[in-house]
């Protein structure tokens, strides 16, 4: 590695190391919402990136029990080590129309070069303001990223807690996975996973679990130009899940 990209990691150590102590020194529980994602510890200078997500999930009890959730986003790479993204969500309820539910800014630091160690990581920061319940939140965790020959496995572990004067105790644990088969970039099949593990004072507290096929699709436009799409139908594994949900993620990257 030269000493520029030597100089970029450790920039980017520093600021992850400022970001975690900033989250434990500060004093949340929700769901996972079915227009998350997997984030990936990549980072490519200077590129410019549109999103839009979304997801629906219905729940066992009441069939009229469904979520509704768009996401959109506009990101920037500043650096080979650090992308930022503002991020506006709307969600719609069963009976209600419509609403702004969240602004947020997303950040994710490379803190390895691609290949250089046996397993990519990245942090994940984000600050996020619930506009329904006028509440702020910040959301921190690692990203990791490995290959075994066709193979790519990707999995997030990010912790959430509100922020202010009167918090409740703990943070909320959300994981993230997926594995998917690197074939043809147009069509490569694979599986996703997203779930809570509670809180870190009480593990045992509110566990969701669902799993389902996805897959995945990249096509380039010349240059670095490219259409990214995922999609995935996952299943609930407890009572506390919806179950089902059904999510997508389409990218244009410039």
């Amino acid at each position: 590695m030269g000493k520029t990209k030597k100089k970029n990691a450790w920039r980017a150590r520093s600021a992850a190391g400022a970001l975690a102590a900033a989250f434990f020194l500060q004093a949340p529980t929700a769901q996972a919402d079915p227009a998350d994602k997997v984030y990936l510890p990549a980072v490519e200078q200077g590129e410019w990136e549109l999103e839009v997500r979304g997801g629906w999930q219905k729940w066992r009890k009441n069939d009229d029990d469904r979520e509704r959730q768009v996401i959109v986003d506009v990101g920037y790479s500043f650096t080979s080590w650090w992308m930022s993204e503002l991020a506006v969500g709307m969600t719609q309820l069963p009976g209600t129309s419509r609403r702004l539910d969240e602004i947020e800014w997303e950040n994710i630091f490379a803190l390895t070069e691609p290949g250089e160690y046996w397993l990519d990581v990245g942090l994940f920061a984000e600050l996020a303001h619930d506009h329904a319940e006028g509440r702020n939140a910040i959301t921190l965790g690692p990203m990791l990223q490995k290959e075994f020959g066709r193979f790519q496995a990707n999995a997030n572990l990010l912790f959430e807690r509100q922020l202010g004067a009167y918090t409740a105790p703990g943070a909320e644990i959300d994981y993230v996975w997926q594995v998917k088969w690197r074939g043809d970039p147009r069509f490569e099949p694979g599986l996703q996973g997203f779930g809570t593990l509670g809180r870190t004072n009480d593990f045992a507290h509110e566990t969701e679990h669902k799993i389902g096929p996805a897959f995945f699709s990249r096509t380039a436009l010349g240059a670095r130009n490219k259409i990214k799409f995922d999609a995935a139908v996952l299943f609930g594994l407890n009572h506390n899940t919806p179950n089902t949900t059904i999510r997508f993620n389409l990218e244009y990257e410039i």
